[in-house]
């Protein structure tokens, strides 16, 4: 399996943008086709990418700069790409076998890999997206708490979006449960519904007329879109691969037999970690 090549599991359609658009732009590509990162193209060279996260690291870093002049809008929203993105990006060609790409993101911590053939021409990407698909493939024996980090950001009905953008810089945290006074999950807030949030039109008409504050001060519970589902410490991996390709979900918290606690996360990076011994 891992000395098959990349181009049997990239996915192929990819959507890019020039280096001159616009962050605002960039997110609403994001939004209305689900994706997380974005190649950047200079006709047809990649020369970067934009995730997700490059463009909430962006805001927060604005937003929490006490000494900062200008607007959210003119500052982050109309920026081109290129200035929020990634410049140096590693690529890889279709023969490369599986095995060598997933080993990088483990080392490195990758989450993507843009695929490229003899002449530059980008011809697909690679993502953790795609690793799980893999997984899927296989039979593994493992349980959830084989898999499982134990390190959570949990944020309550009173959390904030600026709590929820604080774990995102400061930790890297993209999923988030939201428990409430008896430690039970009430809702699930990804990043991508933070970044949902601030490309819909409203907030931004809010944050162009200055109302930054109010936007961010939003409860975080408001904002969670993401289906909820949880597993437990003896659950199968397998199962749980299965639920989150069914879901469209990239993390599942890991609760207690009781269901009172959190007690973990299963996350498309963690099940990576089944692969360590087979590459």
């Amino acid at each position: 399996m891992f000395r098959r090549p990349v181009a049997d599991f990239l996915t192929r359609d990819v959507v890019t943008v020039t280096e001159r658009e616009k962050v605002i732009n960039a997110m609403k590509i994001m939004i209305s086709l689900d994706f997380r990162r974005l190649p950047i193209m200079r006709g047809e060279r990649l020369v970067g990418i934009v995730t997700m996260l490059d463009i909430l690291d962006a805001m927060y870093s604005w937003i929490s700069n006490k000494d900062v002049e200008g607007s959210l809008y003119s500052d982050i929203y109309m920026k081109s790409v290129m200035e929020v993105g990634t410049r140096s990006v590693i690529t890889a060609r279709p023969e490369t076998p599986i095995g060598e790409i997933i080993s990088l993101f483990l080392k490195r911590n990758f989450g993507s890999m843009p695929i490229v053939d003899e002449n530059g021409k980008l011809v697909g990407i690679f993502t953790e997206w795609d690793v799980l698909k893999v997984a899927s493939m296989l039979d593994f024996p493992h349980r959830v708490r084989d898999v499982m980090t134990r390190i959570v950001y949990v944020l309550t009905p009173y959390s904030t979006v600026m709590d929820a953008l604080e774990g995102t810089t400061l930790y890297k945290f993209r999923r988030y449960p939201i428990v409430d006074e008896t430690g039970r999950v009430v809702a699930m807030l990804h990043a991508k519904d933070v970044l949902r949030y601030f490309a819909e039109d409203e907030t931004i008409e809010r944050i162009r007329h200055g109302a930054v504050e109010e936007v961010i001060n939003n409860y975080a519970i408001n904002i969670a879109k993401s289906p909820i589902f949880v597993t437990k410490l003896s659950d199968p991996v397998t199962e749980v691969i299965r639920k989150m390709l069914e879901y469209d979900v990239g993390g599942v918290p890991v609760i207690n037999d009781e269901g009172t606690s959190v007690v973990g996360m299963v996350t498309e990076k963690t099940l990576m970690l089944l692969f360590e011994g087979s590459l």
